[in-house]
């Protein structure tokens, strides 16, 4: 007999991967993962071009598909993006299934009104009702906050939870943690026979999020925290307000609404794995690596920019200045100097907000080039005991750490 292929968009996230995993046991199956990225084993599927269900009719038709899970969203972006990924593409996609009365399960999440000022919540709200008003083979899966140890969310929380000092928001008990396999296994019997629309995924019960770290942290195999911090609302509000200024993924207005409104169920769910088991010490050990890669980028980042500052004002410029023509006659004029404060601050900025691999083999080879010029123009230094030209060498190990761990976070 056929196997039931199934289309798994945005396979790669880690929900995706976490369907992929349960489905392979269910012998009925046969799971076709889609990326929009090109990626081994997967079906290139170009999902924000598909606004039309013509456009998404041809790519059911050619793979033969039988059912469709979609577990595509984004986290960040703007009014127009979130619309596009949330709303519109995905209607096409339900018109396109009814069409051809195709089975769709559709990932949500618990929590969100069409109303909600966040276009993250107000967009997935609307695209779920349409689902439900207009493709009688639809299903959309609610899940609460999920964890899984290869989501970027679930990263957050655990390097939260492994900080020696603890923040406490103040905030309510309205999170109620799933684990990635609980939604898995809710899609699964969604495409093998539930006639469900609407299916909740929650945990055990609802938890603040302070309870949530330290079951974390307990999983991670941590000690207890050294100190936790308790902060009025309205500081943590302006915390996260100075988040959104710099940019930052989640430290911004999105997951401040978001943790006030909460995300639960209505009803505990006795049967699913308890929050305080998600967490194991194979957590720790990725937590424990990108606390270095914290520390690394924010201590490089801190050098050139206090390189810069002291330069261009705290040390003697006649000093300065004739430096800068032992590295290199004619270099001694403020001018450069005022470029090479600026050169080193750039970099401290970018080392900050736009870590790149460019940028670590950029900071190598300009590191490279400093130690050369001075150790010609300045040999003294080398012997110096307080080691300006030597601790180089850490430096260079510290950038050399950036560029590799970068390469793995891109991948």
């Amino acid at each position: 007999m056929r196997k039931k292929r199934i289309l798994v968009l945005g396979a790669s996230g880690m929900i995706g991967q976490a369907i992929q995993a349960a489905a392979r046991l269910e012998p009925s199956l046969e799971i076709l993962p889609a990326s929009h990225r090109d990626k081994p084993g997967h079906i290139r599927v170009d999902f924000a071009s598909l606004t039309t269900p013509e456009s998404w009719a041809t790519i059911l038709h050619h793979h033969e598909v039988d059912a469709v899970v979609n577990c595509v969203g984004i986290w960040s972006g703007t009014a127009a993006e979130f619309e596009l990924v949330q709303h519109t593409v995905p209607v096409a996609l339900f018109d396109a299934c009814a069409a051809s009365s195709l089975r769709v399960v559709h990932i949500s999440a618990l929590g969100f009104s069409e109303d909600s000022p966040l276009p993250y919540a107000s967009t997935k709200a609307r695209a779920d009702r349409y689902l439900l008003a207009h493709c009688p083979t639809g299903t959309v899966i609610y899940p609460s906050l999920v964890f899984g140890n290869q989501g970027n969310s679930s990263r957050f929380f655990l390097s939260l939870a492994a900080l020696p000092v603890q923040v406490d928001f103040g905030l309510p008990r309205n999170l109620q943690p799933v684990h990635e396999r609980e939604v898995a296994i809710a899609v699964v019997r969604a495409l093998t026979g539930s006639s469900e629309q609407v299916v909740e995924c929650a945990g055990t019960h609802q938890v603040a999020v302070s309870e949530y770290l330290a079951a974390l942290r307990v999983g991670m195999g941590l000690r207890p925290a050294w100190l936790t911090l308790r902060i009025p609302r309205s500081w943590s509000a302006w915390l996260f307000r100075v988040g959104e200024l710099l940019h930052s993924h989640f430290v911004n207005n999105q997951t401040w609404v978001l943790l006030q409104t909460g995300t639960h169920s209505e009803r505990n769910n006795e049967a699913a794995l308890p929050y305080t088991q998600f967490a194991t010490a194979q957590d720790r050990q990725m937590v424990q690596e990108t606390q270095l890669y914290w520390f690394a980028r924010l201590s490089v980042a801190f050098i050139w920019l206090w390189t810069a500052v002291v330069t261009a004002f705290g040390w003697p410029r006649d000093e300065t200045l004739s430096w800068l023509s032992s590295f290199w006659p004619g270099l001694g004029t403020p001018s450069w100097l005022f470029a090479s404060c600026a050169l080193d601050a750039t970099m401290g900025v970018l080392s900050l907000f736009r870590p790149s691999s460019r940028l670590w083999k950029a900071q190598l080879v300009l590191t490279v080039a400093y130690s050369v010029g001075l150790a010609v123009a300045l040999p003294t230094f080398w012997l110096h005991p307080f080691g300006p030209l030597t601790k180089n060498l850490a430096v260079l190990a510290a950038m050399f750490y950036l560029l590799l761990h970068e390469d793995k976070r891109a991948r």
